[in-house]
């Protein structure tokens, strides 16, 4: 039987820990006119890969279409992104990477590092690997989908 009350405290500090990475981000991006939003969607972008649909970004992300749309339009209007009509399904867009985000992101990936290093030198690989393979599981489940 599941402790209730274990999984309830699980999911506080699951949350809070992730807007903890997030404030700390958006603290780190902030001279750069960055936020954490918009550094996740070109980190997912980029790991995507050039090309990507738009439908399938924002499931990848994990957010609805209306959110990752108000993202695109930033980064398009900074010039870090195109949308393209994809010459498979003319309905759909595409998105790549323009050359004026390669730059910016190896900045923003030096700062996420330090980011990363702050937050988690005091815990132990171990454990990292321990919570990777519980949020795996969490991801897997299935329970809970679109």
């Amino acid at each position: 039987m599941l402790d209730q009350e274990l999984n309830r405290s699980f999911v506080a500090l699951l949350f809070n820990s992730r807007n903890r990475i997030r404030f700390a981000m958006d603290d780190k991006f902030k001279p750069l006119g960055i936020t954490d939003a918009t550094w996740r969607t070109l980190y997912f972008l980029r790991r995507e890969g050039d090309g990507v649909k738009q439908k399938e970004l924002a499931r990848t992300m994990g957010i609805e279409g209306p959110s990752l749309v108000r993202l695109l339009d930033s980064l398009s209007a900074k010039g870090l992104i195109e949308r393209r009509i994809d010459p498979l399904d003319r309905r759909a867009r595409t998105i790549h990477l323009t050359q004026q985000a390669e730059p910016l992101l190896s900045v923003l990936d030096q700062n996420a590092v330090q980011v990363y290093n702050e937050l988690l030198s005091d815990v132990e690989d171990s454990d990292i690997q321990t919570a990777m393979r519980i949020f795996r599981q969490i991801l897997d489940s299935g329970a809970c989908h679109e």
